[in-house]
């Protein structure tokens, strides 16, 4: 009886690939442009307030952080209501990894001056890296309802609304900030990822292009434009993307973790170990590459390499799964089938519905003459295959169960 292997991690194209181009990212010159303006709002006397505030962006601009921060308080000091420097000293904070911070300044710069949409703008970004999704989503839509042609508010609401699932409501908000700002390339790859959740792979792949077209260097294009081709079968022109953005981006280690994925397809094992471990020698906590490299030594039957690289995915990721399911297999075939429920039983306690994980554990018990307990298991993994619509794995499961009994005769 066969135990089923795991399949290897899909290739991600969430929002780490796309943050490379910061264009429209914060707004980091809030208030900059209306100094005059500034200048009418605030006492004549506090005037060193406004050059306070502008060295702050400067110095800002300049990547001095802590002196950027020392100017935006200073211009506080001398004039408390100036909410431009609240917003600024804001971003300075977010920065030096201070986001609470960051917020309340946010806030006081809000409450001071409830129409200026900056600050809702930069209030949204920081709360969307704390990955607090709705009240981001509101700060964007404020931003908007002052300044509906925002496409960076529309831009980063669009990429919230994508992390939520919500793709019809993130296309709009995509294809509103190419009315407003049409060659700007990332959104073009984003709306592709759009499409490529919906299964539209046609439609996203159209947009990648579009990307390309606009930016032929931008490596997020060409990873995004393999991913949807190699879902589309077209493996060599897939693996011609994925090379394009190595050679782009030769330190990123997700197209090197890509052209693995393809070259195992392949069967080609030790191209794909070489690609995954030059992944892992850019990100040495890159747990998909990994998992996937575990996944090529256990097909090349090298045990204790599998285990190494399992034991070191759960390490980084104590709530993977599939890597207790694999460490199970791995470690059953080297004898310790009481090791192997263990782990098998670890990866039901962390995903309940996880049919591979129950159909290995109702294997290895039937051998171990665990018969009743394995029928349980398996009887569980058949109903989840079912539900799954997979009919190869439903006839397998019943394969067994007259092989299990029989062991009771």
């Amino acid at each position: 009886m066969l135990k089923t292997k795991n399949l290897l991690a899909a290739a991600i194209i969430g929002l780490c690939l796309i943050e490379a181009n910061t264009a429209f990212g914060r707004d980091v010159s809030v208030g900059l442009s209306k100094v005059q303006d500034l200048s009418q709002a605030i006492a004549s006397e506090n005037k060193n307030a406004i050059a306070n505030f502008e060295q702050g962006i400067n110095l800002y601009k300049q990547g001095d952080l802590k002196g950027a921060e020392a100017a935006f308080r200073k211009a506080i000091e001398l004039e408390p209501n100036f909410s431009e420097a609240y917003t600024a000293l804001g971003n300075t904070l977010d920065d030096q990894g201070k986001p609470q911070e960051a917020i309340a300044h946010y806030k006081k710069a809000i409450n001071l001056n409830p129409k200026a949409p900056g600050a809702y703008f930069n209030l949204g970004l920081t709360l969307a890296r704390l990955n607090q999704l709705e009240p981001a989503i509101a700060a964007y839509k404020k931003t908007l309802s002052l300044d509906p042609k925002y496409a960076k508010a529309h831009y980063n609401l669009g990429n919230a609304l994508y992390e939520q699932g919500k793709l019809t409501e993130a296309i709009a908000e995509y294809t509103e900030v190419l009315r407003l700002e049409p060659t700007y390339a990332p959104t073009y790859t984003r709306l592709g990822n759009a499409f490529y959740a919906q299964g539209k792979l046609t439609e996203a792949i159209a947009q990648y292009k579009k990307s390309i077209s606009l930016d032929p260097k931008y490596a997020n294009a060409h990873y995004n434009l393999g991913n949807a081709l190699y879902a589309q079968g077209k493996q060599t022109e897939a693996m011609a993307e994925y090379t394009e953005a190595i050679r782009l981006e030769p330190k990123n280690p997700i197209g090197y973790n890509a052209l693995g994925n393809a070259f195992y397809a392949q069967g080609k094992l030790d191209e794909a170990i070489a690609q995954y471990q030059k992944a892992i020698s850019f990100d040495a906590n890159y747990v998909d590459a990994h998992y996937n490299l575990a996944s090529v030594f256990y097909a090349q039957g090298k045990l204790t390499e599998t285990v190494a690289q399992y034991t070191e995915v759960i390490r980084l990721k104590p709530k993977h799964a599939e890597a207790y399911t694999g460490l199970g297999n791995a470690i059953d075939d080297q004898g310790k089938p009481q090791e192997a429920i263990a782990h098998y039983k670890k990866a039901i306690s962390l995903e309940p519905d996880f049919a591979l994980a129950y159909y290995n554990l109702g294997i290895t018990l039937g051998r171990e003459q665990q018969v009743d307990e394995a029928i349980v298991n398996l009887k569980k993994a058949r109903q989840l295959f079912q539900a799954q619509g997979n009919k190869e794995m439903v006839e397998q499961v019943d394969e067994l169960f007259p092989k299990i009994n029989n062991q009771t005769n």
